[in-house]
C-alpha cells in the first residue's frame, strides 16, 4: 500500500475552545456503528447524558439548536473529557482529515473547513507537499474490482504536472490557472473519446479551444458562477448574503479595471497563499475523477474556488482566512453542492 500525506497531515493538532469556528457547532455529526454499539454498552454515571444525546434512528448526536449535545458551554467535548479520545466516533475522531481511498493507494489531506488548518497553510513558511511511504499491506482486490487504474496512472501523471505548473513562479498564477484548466479541458476531451493513452501528451505548451468555459479568467464567468454558489443549500443564511454582496460588488466594479487586476494579480506574498489553495483543492479533488469521469469539472473546482475566494476576499473587509474556510464549510462539505459544482462545469462541456 503507498500513502500519500500533504504537507502538516501529522502535526495537525485541534485547537479544541480556542477554534472561532467549531467543528461541533453547525454540523449534524453522524456515527458509525461501530461507537453507535459502544456508546449504547457503556455504563456509569456519564452513561445517561451520552446515550440522550443520540438520535438513534438518524444515528447521529442530537443538536440543542446548532450545537452538538456533547459540546460544553466552555467549547469542549464532554465526551472526550469523561471516556477520552478512544470513545471519539470517527467523524470527530479524523475531522479534518480526509481519505481518498484508490486501489493500492490511499491519499491524506487535510480540509481547509478547519480554521487551523488554514492557519497553518497561511504561515509564510508553509510550502504544499506530499509525502509518500509504502508498506505491504494490501487491500481487499474485490473492494476495487471495476477500479481503472490505467485511468487513475494517466491522471496520477496529469495532477503531477499540474502541481509543477501551479509553483511555476515566472507566470503570474492567473496564467498557470488558466493553462490548468485547459489542460483538464483537453485531458476531458481525451476520456470522452477513449483516447486515455492520448493523456499523456498533453502539457502546458499546448493551446487549446476554451471558448464559451470559464477556463479562461473572465469576470463574467465569475460573477455568473457566483449564481451557483447562491443557489445551494447552506449552513448558515449569512454565508449566501456574503455571496450576494460579492455578485453585488463585482457588478458595481464592472468598469474598474484596476480593482479586477489589483485582485486577480495580487502581490506575490498574497498570490502564494491562494497557490496553496489552489494546489490543496487539485490534490483533494482532481483523481477523485477515476470514479466518474469529471476530469474537466474537478479540476475546475480548484481553480474557480480559488478565483471565488480572490473575489470574496476583495468585496469583505473580514481577514481571509475566515473567507477560506466559510467557504470550505459551506461549499465543499456538502455532497450536494459538490455535485452541483460538477453539474455546473459539466454544463459548459
Amino acid at each position: 500500500m503507498l500513502y500519500r500525506k500533504q504537507t502538516g497531515y501529522d502535526e495537525f493538532k485541534c485547537i479544541a475552545d480556542k477554534c472561532p469556528k467549531s467543528c461541533c457547532i453547525g454540523w449534524q455529526i453522524v456515527i458509525d456503528e461501530d461507537s453507535v454499539n459502544k456508546y449504547t454498552d457503556t455504563s456509569g454515571n456519564f452513561s445517561d447524558r451520552l446515550k440522550a444525546g443520540i438520535d438513534y434512528n438518524e444515528q447521529c448526536f442530537k443538536q440543542n439548536v446548532t450545537r452538538c449535545a456533547m459540546l460544553n458551554d466552555n467549547g469542549l467535548c464532554d465526551l472526550q473529557s469523561t471516556l477520552g479520545e478512544d470513545y471519539l466516533c470517527n467523524t470527530c475522531r479524523m475531522f479534518p482529515r480526509h481519505i481518498e481511498e484508490f486501489q493500492d493507494i490511499r491519499e491524506y489531506s487535510l480540509s481547509l473547513s478547519c480554521p487551523e488548518v488554514t492557519r497553518m497553510m497561511m504561515e509564510p513558511d508553509f510550502e504544499f507537499g506530499i509525502t509518500e511511504t509504502e508498506d505491504e499491506v494490501c487491500d481487499n482486490p474485490e473492494e476495487f474490482e471495476d477500479f481503472d487504474f490505467m485511468l487513475y496512472d494517466k491522471l496520477e501523471y496529469a495532477r503531477d504536472k499540474m502541481f509543477a505548473l501551479a509553483k511555476e513562479t515566472t507566470l503570474p498564477l492567473q496564467e498557470r490557472m488558466n493553462i490548468i484548466a485547459c489542460m483538464a479541458l483537453k485531458l476531458q476531451e481525451f476520456y470522452d473519446e477513449g483516447d486515455i493513452f492520448e493523456m499523456d501528451d498533453v502539457t502546458a505548451d499546448d493551446t487549446f479551444e476554451t471558448t464559451g468555459t470559464s477556463a479562461m479568467l473572465s469576470l463574467d464567468n465569475c460573477i455568473k458562477g457566483f449564481d451557483a454558489l447562491i443557489e445551494m443549500e447552506v449552513l448558515e443564511e449569512s454565508w449566501r448574503d456574503s455571496i450576494k454582496a460579492a455578485k453585488a460588488f463585482w457588478i458595481g466594479h464592472k468598469e474598474s479595471f484596476t480593482t479586477w487586476k489589483d485582485t486577480m494579480y495580487p502581490a506575490a506574498e498574497k498570490e502564494f497563499l491562494f497557490e496553496k489553495i489552489l494546489e490543496c483543492l487539485l490534490y483533494t479533488y482532481f483523481c477523485g475523477a477515476v470514479y466518474d469521469g469529471q476530469i474537466y469539472a474537478r479540476t475546475m473546482i480548484a481553480v474557480q474556488s480559488t478565483r471565488w475566494l480572490m473575489m470574496l476576499d476583495a468585496a469583505s473587509s473580514q481577514e481571509l482566512a475566515k473567507t477560506i474556510y466559510l467557504y470550505s464549510r459551506e461549499v465543499e462539505h456538502s455532497d450536494l453542492n459538490v455535485n452541483a459544482l460538477i453539474e455546473y462545469f459539466e454544463d459548459e462541456l
